[in-house]
Formats: C-alpha cells, structure tokens, sequence
C-alpha cells in the first residue's frame, strides 16, 4: 500500500469551463483539502483523483480499479454499484433484497423531498431532539463531524457550526441537494456533502472525530445491512484513546408505541422501517462500540452514544 492511497488528488489548473474558479486564482482552503482527503473509491478504498472542491461538475476516478464516480453541483456521487446499477432500480415490490429495499427509498426520498421538509411535526420535534443530540455527540470546535443521513438537513447547519469540519452523506440525492441549500456561505468551505452508502462508505478509517446518525438505522432493511453501517461507522471513527465519539439514534419499539403501530413495515413510497428495543438495539451496537448513556426521553426514537470497541 502506498502512503498517500486514501488521499483524492487535488487536481491542476486546467482552462475548462467547469473549473472557472481557478481562473480568478481560487484554490480548496485547507479544511477543504482535508476533507477530499477523506474520500475514497466505495468498492476497494484506493485513492481517488479528478476533482479539485471547487467544479460543479467533473469525474471521480479510482487509482486503481479504475471506476469512475460523477460530481454533480457539488456533490460527488460515490454510491456503490448495487445502488448505482439500473437493474436494481427496485421496480419488483416482491423484491426484498438489501439493494431494491434501498432503491426503493431512495426513489421515495427523492419524490418526497419537498413535503418531507416542510413536514411541520418534524420541525417542532427536531426542537425537542437537537439539544438532547448535541448533548450525546459532544462536538468540539476542533472536531471532524460525520453526519451519517443528513437527509434534507435538519441538523446539518446546527453540526456545521459547532466542529472544524463536516462531511454529510445520504443516499437520496435530491435530499442531499436541500440540506446543501441550507448551509451559509460563512461556513459552505468546511461543509462537504457527499452521495453514498451507510453500510458502505467511501471513507478514510479513523478520520472523524465525531460520527452522528440520526433518523436514519430504522430504515436499513436487513440485519447483514445494519451491522455493515454500525462497522463502517466505527470504522471511520478515531479510536477512542483518541477521544472518538459515536452517537445514533434509531425508531423505538415500547408502549405506548406498541399499542398504535406497527414494529416492521413501509412507510409511503415504500420506505421500509423496524422498530427495536432497547435492549435489542444495543446488542446490535455493543460488538463495535462500548457503550456509554442512552435514554429513551425521546419517546419516538432511541438515543445511544458509545466509543469504538478496540480490535
């Protein structure tokens, strides 16, 4: 393995069009820079190069299997081939596999994206969830922050504030779209959003100093799914003599839920979801993370931090 595999290079000046900023000089801040370098090929993490931060639009290419991974407004697209491949489109509502369950959400996300957001219950409970979140991640000003399922961004400008650097991922790329609306200009450099995987995340081990998924483990539709995103999480997390930090949170399965609503289904569009208890829910994560508080005060969701499980 070569020292710089996981690093994406920073390409050079070129007169394209579509790198415009680089005819008035500009360059990735350093922060910036840090973040590319987080970035890697979601199927062998090998380096990538071909994008430099700053082009709305370029290609992605792995050093070394040689896939190409699109760049669009902003966004790379570094979703895996399962998810990217048209035959997986989840068409077949029979189909119940890891993939068309995810190809199936990410067709209702996308669809739903507007009245998701304006959804006016969210907003009221993300008023309720925030503080609570805040309290269990713990960020830091000197923190790398991953939002695992940023989603439209109820949290992102919140996050993006209160660490030196994020990186957000979800697969529903219109989702991803909005929360970039979202975030200011004041702190856009050190925001990066990227289209990806949970349960295959195109990431640098041991990179973030803070990892938050909020709202999103409920609806990863198989068990094989939901412990490859636990992994991945503890994965990019820092070890924790390094203080790394992982905080999630997932649907909650006790009264009074149980007595008006179902534990295991879809929501409109077919979005799947599952509801655990909290017994059920740290078993999934005590195999790689030792656990610390949790709290049920949410009454919707469960709210769990823990720190990376030495190897």
């Amino acid at each position: 393995m070569t020292p710089n595999r996981h690093y994406v290079t920073i390409e050079s000046v070129t007169d394209d069009e579509t790198l415009a900023p680089h005819k008035f000089g500009a360059s990735p801040s350093p922060i910036r820079q840090e973040l590319l370098s987080l970035l890697v090929c979601p199927e062998d993490h090998a380096a990538l190069e071909g994008w430099d931060g700053l082009a709305e639009e370029a290609l992605l290419i792995c050093t070394e299997c040689g896939r190409t991974y699109p760049v669009e407004d902003g966004i790379p697209n570094l979703l895996p081939e399962a998810l990217r491949a048209a035959e997986h489109s989840g068409a077949d509502p029979e189909d119940t596999s890891e993939a068309a369950e995810k190809r199936r959400e990410m067709a209702a996300r996308d669809a739903q994206v507007v009245d998701y957001d304006k959804m006016v219950g969210l907003k009221v409970f993300t008023t309720v969830e925030l503080p609570l979140t805040l309290r269990y991640l713990a960020p830091e000003p000197d923190h790398l922050l991953l939002e695992g399922g940023c989603g439209t961004g109820r949290m992102t400008p919140t996050f993006a504030r209160v660490c030196r650097g994020l990186l957000c991922v979800d697969f529903s790329g219109e989702s991803i779209r909005v929360a970039k609306s979202k975030i200011t200009a004041d702190v856009a450099d050190k925001v990066l959003f990227v289209q990806a995987d949970l349960s295959k995340l195109p990431l640098r081990s041991q990179a973030f100093d803070r990892v938050g998924s909020f709202g999103v483990f409920e609806h990863i539709p198989t068990v094989e799914a939901r412990d490859r995103a636990i992994a991945d999480m503890a994965r990019v997390l820092k070890d924790r003599t390094y203080g790394g930090r992982l905080a999630i949170s997932a649907y909650r399965w006790g009264p009074p839920l149980t007595w008006m609503s179902e534990r295991e289904g879809h929501h409109g569009g077919g979005i799947y979801f599952r509801r655990f208890t909290m017994a059920e829910f740290k078993e999934i994560l005590s195999p790689h993370l030792v656990l610390g508080d949790s709290t049920e005060a949410l009454l919707y969701y469960h709210l769990v931090w823990g720190r990376k499980r030495p190897s």
